[in-house]
């Protein structure tokens, strides 16, 4: 009996490694790549007398471009919308109403190329044969410019579209729970 007990206590011995090597830590999930917010404001030509209405404010770097560009009359028909910017989604960015009762197609915007410090935004809409303008810009925090959409050129001019590259948003706090 003591040996069978001591063929047991070898061999349950012998089936314990001596050493053991320890495994190396599992990677933490690779962080998704935190991308630059983008902004685009549309602006419409319009009449002195639909300037007195309540509309988006035009910034001034906005009006200084487009008198360059000889567009003495225009109002924002939006504020600034931050683009989705997921890779397979298109964000709303205007309903189409403008002042005096004028309706346009609604506008969507895309982020159809984003690579190499490069960023394109794509905006269409307007009218149903579906106008469209393209801003590429330095994907950088500060880049802006402004691009006309040359397709609805009328005696009084054409829309303009504005895109603002900000910093990537915050996340949001993580939401806490307060039960009392």
């Amino acid at each position: 009996m003591t040996r069978q007990l001591l063929v047991l206590i070898v061999s349950t011995l012998t089936l314990v490694p001596y050493a053991m090597k320890a495994e190396e830590p599992t990677p933490k999930k690779a962080s998704q790549p935190q991308f630059n917010q983008v902004y685009v404001k549309i602006i419409m030509p319009t009449a002195p007398a639909d300037r007195d209405q309540d509309h988006p404010v035009v910034e001034s770097w906005i009006a200084d471009d487009l008198k360059k560009l000889g567009q003495a009359r225009f109002t924002a028909v939006t504020g600034w919308v931050p683009l989705d910017l997921s890779p397979f989604e298109a964000t709303h960015v205007w309903d189409g109403t403008k002042p005096g009762n004028i309706l346009y197609c609604p506008v969507g915007a895309d982020i159809p190329d984003r690579a190499k410090g490069r960023i394109k935004v794509l905006l269409k809409g307007w009218d149903p044969g579906g106008a469209y303008v393209t801003v590429s810009l330095t994907d950088e925090p500060g880049s802006r410019g402004i691009a006309a959409v040359e397709k609805l050129k009328t005696e009084q001019g054409m829309p303009y579209v504005a895109v603002l590259i900000g910093p990537p948003p915050e996340k949001p706090a993580a939401p806490t729970d307060q039960k009392e």
